[in-house]
């Protein structure tokens, strides 16, 4: 089927065609008229995770999407919403990077906004709490275990003195079992003030290796929110919506030419019948009638 063809089939049958892109271009219309405007509030948030950090692997993008995040983040802001409703309306979106983009929508602009920063602010101090790890049981041991050795160092002390108020120099000078029990008393005292310095000097060591690590775990807020409308490209929707009926129209036309049985062509004709085509009587026209009145 040559293009001569094709045109003038299109021309015989154009308002297919154009019904069908007045339909979808209506349709189009009047799903953007009755649809709510809703707004996207993207916060833009730092999460850094070093790839050596093996013993604590955390994932930004799982934190930020927790129950705990979610709730403490409508908690901190007072606004009647649900964790489901908020894990719904949540999205997060990360790179090759430590950058992450955290994005809230809603209906409200207002409400995206506040909700999209308070998730930003306190899914970032969660990942930290989660970096630092258990700090308040493992404080409560520390205490323990220093108390404890501070008692053995006293007690080691107070042997000791108790012993020299005892058994005056002299009294050891004469007596080599007092002088022995003596040293014995006096490492005791000295092995329970090394394992003091000792252990003060590894929770110092520990202290400085857990700001280390939380340090490489940061997380804070890069950008704040603030509201964008979503969907707002109406006129480029109608003209997809437009284009879209009229392909499909063009191709119904098409679509009933191939499977029509009416014969508009002489050609078609001689296929139909077997027979040439001896002449072939032209349409009618008002023209055409004056022209052969006035001849």
């Amino acid at each position: 089927m040559s293009l001569a063809n094709v045109a003038a089939i299109l021309r015989r049958r154009a308002w297919i065609p154009l019904a069908c892109l007045a339909l979808a271009t209506l349709i189009m219309g009047a799903i953007s008229l009755r649809s709510k405007a809703v707004y996207v509030a993207t916060a833009t948030v730092i999460a850094k995770n070093p790839e050596n950090a093996t013993d604590r692997p955390l994932s930004y993008a799982e934190v930020v999407t927790s129950n705990t995040v979610a709730y403490r983040a409508i908690q901190s802001v007072k606004i009647p919403e649900t964790v489901d409703d908020l894990e719904r309306a949540l999205s997060v979106v990360s790179g090759k990077s430590d950058i992450y983009q955290v994005s809230v929508q809603d209906p409200d602009a207002s409400r995206a906004t506040i909700l999209a920063n308070a998730v930003a602010n306190q899914s970032t101090a969660y990942y930290q709490e989660l970096a630092a790890g258990d700090t308040a049981s493992i404080q409560a041991a520390i205490d323990k275990d220093r108390a404890d050795l501070n008692q053995r160092y006293l007690q080691a002390s107070q042997a000791l003195l108790s012993f020299d108020h005892d058994h005056p120099a002299a009294t050891l000078a004469d007596n080599p079992n007092l002088g022995a029990q003596r040293l014995q008393l006096q490492l005791a005292q000295q092995a329970a003030s090394s394992a003091v310095l000792n252990f003060e000097a590894g929770v110092t060591q520990g202290k400085v290796a857990e700001i280390t690590t939380i340090r490489s775990f940061e997380a804070h807020v890069l950008d704040p929110a603030a509201p964008i409308r979503s969907g707002g490209r109406k006129p480029l929707l109608l003209a997809y919506a437009g284009f879209l009926g009229l392909a499909i129209g063009i191709g119904f036309v098409m679509l009933l030419e191939y499977f029509g049985r009416t014969i508009n062509r002489p050609e078609q004709a001689e296929e139909f019948l077997g027979a040439p085509v001896l002449g072939a009587i032209p349409r009618a026209t008002s023209r055409s009638l004056r022209a052969v009145k006035g001849s």
